[in-house]
């Protein structure tokens, strides 16, 4: 593999998740032809933490797996995330309690409550999917997760400017293979429904940052990106608890 390819595999995976992969060297700059294929990585780690589940269930048994690998994802996803989904959606959440925000010796003031209350509700729901045995549905929820982000990528910021500037050919097979991706996984499933009602939320979620970016009233930055897409996520697995339980 040559020097061009690693740069672009660690761009794609840098932007997609905030931080580099371990064996390469973070990227200096972006490539002009930079492929925004986020989809490609969401069915790496969707793939990645449903035969987590499996393996953790089947050692340790249905509940008491289930609770173990709701955990130990939740703490992979945001270790994988460098915590940034935590810490942005903790300082977005302080937003709508003001009282608690200003009232710094209570624990609930701190942005550290708002983030574990978060990671709760995600481990909870990790662990009700995999106690339901519909582990492979966390493949759907990443690939719309990062499906979500590769839209997100076009988001407009306050200085006007694409997020992530990229190639325009690039993106669109960026977006083609993340639809594509989904829609096997809608085609092979047997709650068709669910899987499709996972999409659309994605999709028309993030057609509505992005409209309100290109109409000025929301300026996106990384910290919104990474907030953004971590909420869609966490709406995403209790969407799936949902249809998993049904």
């Amino acid at each position: 593999m040559n020097s061009s390819t690693l740069e672009k595999l660690s761009a794609v995976w840098t932007l997609a998740t905030g931080r580099p992969l371990p064996f390469l060297p973070e990227p200096k700059e972006i490539p002009e032809d930079f492929p925004v294929w986020f989809p490609l990585i969401g069915l790496v780690v969707g793939l990645v933490c449903a035969m987590i589940a499996w393996i953790v269930v089947w050692l340790f048994g249905a509940f008491a797996g289930a609770m173990f690998s709701g955990v130990l994802i939740a703490l992979l996803l945001e270790i994988l995330t460098g915590w940034r989904g935590f810490n942005g959606s903790a300082l977005f959440a302080m937003r709508f309690f003001p009282k608690a925000a200003s009232a710094p010796d209570k624990f609930t003031a701190q942005p550290m409550f708002f983030g574990a209350v978060f990671f709760a509700v995600r481990a909870i729901m990790l662990a009700a999917v995999a106690n339901a045995g519909g582990t492979c549905w966390l493949i759907a929820v990443l690939l719309c997760a990062y499906f979500a982000r590769e839209e997100l990528s076009a988001a407009t910021t306050p200085s006007g400017s694409e997020l992530i500037r990229s190639n325009a050919a690039e993106r669109r097979k960026g977006a083609v293979a993340g639809c594509v991706l989904i829609l096997l996984f809608i085609l092979v499933s047997r709650r068709i429904w669910g899987a499709a009602g996972m999409f659309l939320l994605t999709w028309l979620t993030t057609w509505y940052l992005i409209k309100r970016t290109e109409n000025g009233t929301l300026g996106f930055d990384r910290r919104a990106f990474d907030t953004a897409a971590y909420l869609i996520e966490t709406a995403l697995l209790i969407l799936t608890v949902v249809c998993v339980h049904r």
